[in-house]
């Protein structure tokens, strides 16, 4: 019997928790008998991925951010796709999709709202934002403080929002020590170093210029301590410059891009969150997996997420000062650090795994393709979930 098919749109494949949440999203729904293809921008390493695990995948092109060619390209992509679904996921993606679904005549229409996002505080794009999400039938929000958000700048009704948390194959990060301790052999971190990481574009919201000046802080009471910095983005050059300012040394590595995350999670002791604004982070959700304690900021869904003093000690956003403290409380405390680890793992597998948030989605695509007269199309595996 024919399913329905999801056209997912997402401004680009590379390498960030909406694109990895996008890919994980898609692999659950062909597993419970949907039809799914992507539609991107902006070519990354996801590209090649996606392609191995058989996904149609369409480029459409970009010139700018508000874009009558995107425009145009999604309306031409879907009416020869024919969807019966078109979910979006982040702005461009967002405000071309919504409009472009509905003038090519898509039954359904969702989006995913990943992250607090500054801009939306501004009248010009919070407003043009919140008019295009009249088009959506609904929008999914990762965490309830990220509905908030959306709910206060962007000026979307409440009906229209659903909170489905982001979740995470908890399998996947199973059984890597020696893989780990490969990492850090790898940047030449000694076994009884106490190393702290970030994982993360290397972009403004994340704050690593605050995380660099608490390592700064840690070496002077831990010189024991290491640091990485994993992953790649518009600041490296100038985060580098940074380190080297405040005389890290060897004491830090960047790795840039890394496709090996549960090996990299597994040589690491702490993982930290130095960020400014945040969704629902899923690198956040994959070191609870691999069963790291956590330092972060209060930000975002990360309250919400972790175990407050029990998985995770929480500072305030830009405290260098607060953030190296809390860092110091786990630097000579192995008991600690594997006790939180642990409550973090069971908070994870209790209530943010990934068949969980499929199953979820599922069920909101189901309820929307019932009140368009095609239930007819919903797989059989949806309803026996």
């Amino acid at each position: 019997m024919t399913t329905a098919h999801v056209l997912q749109l997402i401004d680009g494949l590379r390498i960030g928790g909406a694109e990895i949440l996008l890919r994980e999203l898609s692999m659950g729904l062909v597993r419970r008998g949907f039809r799914v293809s992507i539609g991107y921008s902006s070519s990354g390493p996801l590209v090649q991925e996606l392609t191995a695990l058989g996904f149609p995948l369409i480029r459409l092109p970009r010139l700018m951010r508000i874009d009558p060619t995107l425009f145009l390209g999604m309306v031409g992509l879907i009416r020869r796709e024919s969807p019966q679904i078109v979910h979006t996921h982040l702005f461009k993606s967002d405000f071309h999709g919504r409009l472009a679904s509905r003038v090519a005549g898509v039954p359904v229409v969702v989006s995913t709202l990943h992250s607090i996002d500054r801009w939306a505080q501004g009248r010009s794009f919070g407003g043009l934002y919140g008019w295009t999400a009249r088009f959506a039938d609904r929008l999914i929000a990762v965490s309830e403080d990220v509905r908030r958000f959306h709910a206060t700048y962007t000026g979307v009704p409440e009906e229209k929002f659903v909170t489905i948390e982001n979740g995470v194959d908890i399998r996947r990060f199973a059984g890597f020590e020696s893989a780990g301790q490969a990492v850090r052999k790898e940047f030449e971190f000694d076994n009884a170093a106490v190393v702290f990481g970030v994982v993360g574009r290397l972009t403004p919201p994340k704050d690593h210029s605050t995380f660099l000046k608490a390592a700064a802080l840690i070496l002077q009471k831990a010189p024991q301590a290491r640091f990485l910095i994993v992953g790649e983005g518009p600041l490296q050059k100038d985060l580098q410059l940074q380190a080297q300012k405040f005389g890290l040394g060897n004491t830090l590595a960047f790795t840039g891009l890394r496709k090996d995350i549960p090996a990299v999670l597994a040589a690491l002791d702490v993982l930290v969150f130095s960020s400014l604004w945040e969704g629902l982070p899923v690198s956040l959700l994959e070191g609870m997996a691999a069963a790291r304690p956590v330092v972060a900021t209060t930000v975002g869904g990360i309250p919400e997420v972790v175990l407050p003093d029990q998985s995770a000690f929480l500072v305030p956003a830009g405290d260098a000062v607060a953030l190296a403290e809390a860092c110091l409380r786990l630097v000579s405390d192995s008991t600690t650090r594997r006790s939180m680890g642990q409550a973090g793992l069971a908070r994870v597998v209790a209530h943010y795994g990934i068949d969980a948030m499929v199953d979820r989605t599922a069920a909101l695509y189901a309820k929307l393709l019932q009140e368009r007269g095609l239930g007819q199309l919903i797989p059989s595996q949806v309803y026996s979930g």
